[in-house]
């Protein structure tokens, strides 16, 4: 049996205990046999083991995600109409719709899309910036100041724009550590709804006659 050098094994059980490395992956990254390794480590506890397979699986499911972004590379250099397109297909997906109710109302959690989807509809649309309104649903409990500033921030609404909040009383079940409240943009004229909705009424009819030949790779 091959004979290793201090600096090679302290090297791979660095490798492991830092980065949680499987066995399979340090023999390609050190060119030790995946099973002297995996020898070398036989007093690990099992917990460790879990830790090694969930890093793994993060950087696998980073790697994919990870893999099309380059299709964003002129992102920055997005024009007013790919603006419209984009807000109207993430309301189409999140907003209220007419005749429910005749203003723009978006609502989620996810503070990235309610941020994403204002700017959004900064850029496609000529806005009236005291017409938006904001209304938060909070569990009892939470700070309602601090959740506002929060918001405001996020959306670039000041704290006056904002409307009385929803209290919900927590019903036992665990809740998530980063819940900053349920979020919704209002803008109170029915003219912009309405554009949104014939943009993306518009861009579903045109997607659904694609042939899959046409789309461009």
């Amino acid at each position: 049996m091959k004979r290793y050098k201090d600096i090679e094994i302290e090297k791979a059980l660095s490798l492991r205990t830092r980065y949680k490395y499987s066995f399979a992956q340090l023999q390609k990254i050190t060119g030790i046999p995946a099973s002297t390794i995996r020898n070398w480590c036989k007093n690990e506890f099992i917990g460790a083991r879990r830790d090694t397979l969930l890093n793994t699986n993060f950087r696998k499911r980073n790697s994919i995600k990870q893999s099309e972004i380059k299709s964003l590379k002129n992102f920055n250099y997005l024009n007013k109409n790919a603006a419209k397109i984009l807000a109207s297909i993430i309301y189409w997906c999140e907003g209220s719709k007419y005749p429910s109710t005749n203003k723009l109302d978006l609502t989620n959690s996810d503070p990235l899309l309610l941020e994403t989807f204002i700017k959004l509809l900064r850029s496609g649309f000529t806005l009236n910036e005291s017409k938006f309104r904001v209304k938060l649903q909070i569990h009892s409990g939470q700070n309602f100041s601090k959740l506002k500033t929060y918001w405001s921030n996020i959306l670039d609404i000041p704290a006056s724009q904002f409307m009385k909040p929803t209290v919900t009383i927590a019903n036992g079940k665990k809740r998530r550590k980063d819940y900053m409240g349920t979020c919704t943009i209002r803008y109170s004229d029915y003219t912009i709804q309405l554009k949104l909705i014939g943009i993306y009424e518009q861009f579903g009819e045109s997607a659904s006659k694609l042939r899959r030949s046409r789309i461009a790779a």
